[in-house]
């Protein structure tokens, strides 16, 4: 059914309100997403329905890699001097 309204040009919200208000089957939107673009990687066209036609979908739960250092130096291992603030710069 899922399947026959995509093809109809109906977007997951829509098909997710009508099988709850006419069959009661609860159904999330996100959820046909997710069959569509699974349908995508199978080689099929059902993603061709989808009235926005996006190149990339933001994903979500993964590790941040923003505000990485790399190869840097713990604040306990800096000089004695710093500690002192007798300098501009270590304000």
């Amino acid at each position: 059914m899922v399947n026959a309204l995509i093809e109809q040009d109906w977007s997951p919200e829509q098909i997710s309100g009508r099988l709850y208000e006419e069959q009661r089957i609860s159904i999330s939107h996100e959820c046909i997403y997710l069959y569509i673009y699974k349908d995508k990687r199978q080689g099929r066209d059902l993603h061709k329905h989808l009235r926005c036609q996006k190149q990339r979908r933001k994903r979500y739960g993964k590790q941040d890699r923003r505000g990485r250092i790399i190869n840097r130096i713990s604040i306990e291992e800096r000089p004695a001097i710093v500690s002192s603030k007798s300098r501009i710069g270590d304000w």
